[in-house]
């Protein structure tokens, strides 16, 4: 399970803060990364997706240190983040989804690119009483969130906990780190072969939805999108534009933010959500899926399994990953999120397109090693990502 660090710093106070109250923090209120700015050091303003508010919180003093600069991180959502670029309120913003269509009306800037900064797994959490970790083919999951699977010991999901599957064991060296190939996959030792056997309880499922705009939601569906294209017609960054939850609270309800679904459904038993895995280290009732991917392994959300997933998907010329969905490469989680930073090839400030541009070299590439246990991959510089992501970071100017 992945641990999460705190506290929070806010404003100019250092408080500790209990568990509720960090999480209702982080869904809602900026996440300010330094306490004094050094001299001459930039202050951005930067805001968006709520899935990397943590991350952004556990890396703020490495930050300043490494770089001298501050921002205030704004969490919301992936759409607000789109919004806020679009009106130019932010200076950079981080979105779980490529930002091709206009959220507010305004025109999306024609300076604009997107930079992958952050892969994570999406977490499928589950609030039963049971110490088993539960099993769910990735189709499923497109069943349960469509509202085709009702009930916990439907015989599609008994059946994905009664049968053996098999399991990827990754290559590790001396110090216990995963192997990574030269594309940044984790190499794979062997496969074994796992008997799962887990009795589901005779009760409703009541599905915990991303309510506002997210692209934690728009990555799933899209996803769902690839496995079920009869049922989720299209992909959407907002739920319930492709499922109808109308007068259905036996089955739906919808929360803002990835901590506002994970807080529902900690608090509502035989509840499904998804949001990213540090949301379950925080609420104890919660536990994560093994999904059954493609190929028939058994996966946890783990960032060496997002890696995995990542790691040979082609990436444009404008900077966005194509996932494939249906990848069938062993060990791969397949509900895995590219976060990208929004940012501009012409800020018209020299000084400004240089912060931006150390604020996402450093969220690409050094916040993962201050804060290794967040659930979000080690990108090396030199991996077919790594070098897109300093391709990318080169266009940004003055």
């Amino acid at each position: 399970m992945v641990q999460l660090r705190n506290p929070f710093i806010y404003g100019k106070v250092h408080m500790k803060i209990t568990r509720p109250v960090a999480l209702a923090f982080a869904g809602a209120s900026a996440i300010v990364l330094a306490l004094v700015p050094a001299a001459q050091a930039a202050s951005l303003v930067v805001g968006g997706a709520s899935s990397v508010a943590t991350v952004v919180a556990d890396c703020k003093t490495d930050y300043t240190a490494k770089t001298g600069d501050s921002y205030a991180y704004a969490s919301s959502s992936s759409g607000q983040g789109q919004k806020d670029m679009e009106t130019g309120k932010d200076d950079f913003a981080f979105s779980d989804s490529a930002h091709l269509t206009s959220q507010s009306g305004t025109a999306i800037n024609s300076s604009e690119i997107h930079v992958p900064a952050w892969v994570w797994p999406i977490g499928v959490m589950y609030n039963l009483n049971t110490k088993q970790q539960v099993a769910i083919s990735y189709q499923n999951v497109a069943k349960i969130f469509a509202g085709q699977i009702t009930k916990w010991n439907d015989p599609l999901l008994q059946a994905d906990n009664d049968r053996k599957v098999q399991q990827a064991i990754y290559k590790k060296d001396a110090s216990g780190n995963v192997v990574k190939d030269a594309k940044g996959s984790p190499v794979v030792l062997r496969t074994v072969t796992l008997t799962q056997h887990i009795t589901l309880p005779n009760q409703p499922i009541t599905v915990i939805y991303r309510a506002d705009s997210s692209g934690t939601t728009g990555n799933l569906t899209s996803a769902f999108n690839t496995f079920d294209k009869a049922t989720w017609t299209k992909s959407s960054k907002v739920f319930t534009d492709l499922v109808k939850v109308a007068n259905d609270p036996i089955h739906f309800q919808g929360a803002n933010g990835s901590a506002g679904v994970a807080q529902l459904a900690a608090k509502t038993k035989y509840s499904i959500t998804y949001a990213e895995v540090n949301f379950a280290a925080l609420n104890k009732t919660l536990a994560l899926a093994s999904i059954i991917n493609p190929n028939g392994d058994l996966v946890q959300p783990t960032a060496d399994a997002a890696a995995g997933f990542v790691a040979s998907a082609p990436i444009g010329t404008n900077g966005v990953v194509a996932l494939d969905y249906l990848n069938k490469g062993a060990g791969v989680y397949p509900f895995s999120v590219v976060t990208y930073a929004l940012a501009l090839t012409n800020y018209g400030d020299a000084s400004k397109a240089a912060a931006v541009k150390r604020a996402i070299d450093y969220a690409a590439f050094g916040c993962t090693t201050a804060a290794p246990n967040d659930g979000f991959i080690q990108i090396s510089p030199t991996s077919p990502l790594g070098v897109k992501i300093k391709a990318q970071l080169a266009k940004l100017g003055k």
